[in-house]
């Protein structure tokens, strides 16, 4: 049985004793061999899915999952707010209408603002964190009065402040832009 593989070399003896020797460098294969050529470390603009020089680490690109889902439950919110009201004004009187809408002003105001998520930076986050913590307020409120109405929007807003408060909705909203 032949082995084509060359002894190691004997180990050197250390000059300073304690410290570990060094037999040179390790035997991974040559530049352009074995690892293919295309995947540089940041070597430049030729090298995908590694930044040029002079570009720091890029955010990500797409919205994540939990802010999108805080932008559709505050959109669905504010739509159902609204069509309730304008039911409301059909139904009963105009005055509890115009009470719907301003006990759920936070909400409305937090709805628009989910039109710029995808632009906007972190205030805007911490913007819609707020009004929705006001909102909840508004919820108990009206929870603790006995209005079944104010449950809804409760839940919705307590769903959006648990959304926007995670850490990867907050890398979203400082991500550096361009």
């Amino acid at each position: 049985m032949s082995n084509q593989f060359p002894p190691p070399p004997p180990p050197q003896p250390n000059p300073q004793q304690g410290l570990p020797t060094y037999n040179g460098p390790a035997q991974d294969p040559g530049y352009g061999q074995g690892y293919g050529q295309g995947q540089g470390y940041g070597y430049g603009p030729g090298h995908p899915g590694y930044p040029g020089y002079g570009q720091g680490p890029m955010g990500p690109h797409r919205m994540p999952g939990v802010v999108r889902a805080a932008q559709i439950v505050t959109w669905v919110l504010a739509g159902l707010t609204v069509i309730g009201s304008i039911l409301l004004i059909a139904i009963s009187n105009p005055e509890t209408a115009g009470a719907a809408l301003g006990v759920n002003l936070c909400l409305l105001v937090a709805a628009g603002m989910a039109f710029r998520f995808g632009t906007a930076g972190n205030g805007i986050r911490v913007t819609c964190i707020v009004l929705m913590s006001v909102q909840i307020l508004f919820g108990l409120g009206g929870a603790a009065a006995g209005n079944p109405g104010g449950l809804l929007p409760l839940l919705g807003s307590i769903a959006v402040v648990i959304l926007l408060s995670q850490g990867v909705a907050g890398a979203w909203f400082k991500r550096p832009r361009v």
